[in-house]
């Protein structure tokens, strides 16, 4: 039995608003409007000041797949791509939005370099964090 707490995962509302807009499946080389307002709400959640950084992307990441697997997109490069567009959407929006609390904004240059750092070191392909 192992004594790490379990990873902290998007409540299923956010599954369900991922789902809702991954429907159609990957047809588009862009994210559309419909799908960035959707991670805005996400990033949005009052999880957001809980949480650190990293761990809402871990959690944004397991979500997407999970999403993507249950409307049925393929594995496969169509896939990857897909899925890493929406999570280079998701960390510019992420830190585009004010940070509750300490009053930083995304726009903060440590800030920005972390999320690109961690766009980059977190793979989505085979569903790992």
């Amino acid at each position: 039995m192992s004594s790490k707490p379990q990873r902290w995962r998007l409540p299923p509302a956010h599954l369900e608003l991922l789902k809702a807009v991954m429907s159609d499946g990957v047809t588009d080389k862009t994210v559309t409007l419909e799908q960035r307002s959707v991670l805005r709400q996400i990033c949005a959640a009052p999880e957001r000041v809980a949480f650190e950084p990293e761990d809402f992307l871990i959690a944004f990441k397991l979500a997407l797949v999970d999403a993507a697997d249950e409307v049925g997109i393929k594995l496969g490069p169509e896939r990857n791509d897909f899925l890493s567009r929406l999570v280079s959407a998701y960390i510019e929006e992420f830190y585009r939005s004010p940070v509750s609390g300490d009053g930083r904004h995304a726009r903060d240059g440590a800030h920005k370099r972390d999320g690109a750092h961690m766009a980059g070191d977190q793979g989505i392909a085979a569903g790992s964090p």
